[in-house]
């Protein structure tokens, strides 16, 4: 696919992000779609932005904050105040760049802020543009050529198939979990065994969290799961 070698892969995930918010708003019209997406973006990017600058002591295009930021409206609760929306976004662009290890960041940034918006009354909707199933054919299989991070995405899914059943290969909000947030390439390994491990650890903590806890089981184990890889990947050999 030699125009996919000449995309970069933050731009082929903003089209993507941006295209599920279009079919969101055959679901919930373009108002309501646009007040869900602007207060995270706007946060996001102008404090990745500035933190940017603080870092790099120059102005940087901000494609990984607008990045999380589609991520948070595409998740979050959908119809959140501005404000909540706003702060989440702040929290991941703080979690982002002040939250690191050994120089490296430790938490999904997305999964970061909608953790700490859960505190504040906002749990995660996963509307991510409604059930738009048919989309993920197309997005997968380009997301699979561009990075290669398929270990992590069979580690989670093998597990859940098995203890839960298929469903989750047709559930457009557990896809969008997979093939977006589970992979992104600051916080998840790319290596294989360590893959495996990483998907297998977000696995059972959503098998397990999803009985008895408060939090949304995708988040809170996507988090364990990135602060295991890490001590992993710190302490041992995978």
């Amino acid at each position: 696919m030699p125009i996919l070698d000449r995309i970069s892969i933050y731009y082929l995930v903003i089209i993507f992000l941006l295209s599920l918010y279009f079919l969101g708003t055959f679901t919930f019209g373009l108002q309501k779609v646009l007040m869900q997406a602007l207060p995270a973006v706007f946060t996001t990017t102008a404090a990745g932005l500035f933190f940017d600058y603080l870092e790099l002591k120059r102005w940087s295009k901000p494609l990984t904050p607008l990045i999380t930021g589609l991520i948070i409206g595409l998740v979050a609760q959908f119809g959140a105040s501005s404000i909540i929306l706003a702060i989440i976004g702040l929290v991941a662009m703080v979690i982002k760049f002040l939250v690191k290890w050994d120089g490296r960041h430790i938490f999904n940034p997305a999964g970061a802020g909608l953790f700490v918006g859960m505190f504040l009354g906002s749990y995660p909707s996963w509307w991510v543009g409604g059930e738009n199933f048919w989309i993920y054919l197309i997005w997968i299989p380009i997301l699979l050529y561009k990075l290669k991070r398929w270990t992590p995405m069979v580690g989670f899914l093998a597990p859940v198939v098995l203890f839960s059943g298929p469903s989750i290969l047709t559930s457009s909000s557990s896809l969008f979990f997979t093939s977006v947030m589970l992979i992104e390439p600051k916080t998840s390994p790319a290596t294989v065994k360590l893959g495996l491990v990483y998907g297998a650890v977000v696995a059972a903590g959503y098998l397990i969290l999803g009985r008895f806890s408060q939090f949304d089981p995708l988040i809170l184990s996507l988090l364990i799961s990135n602060l295991t890889q890490r001590i992993i990947s710190r302490y041992s050999n995978i």
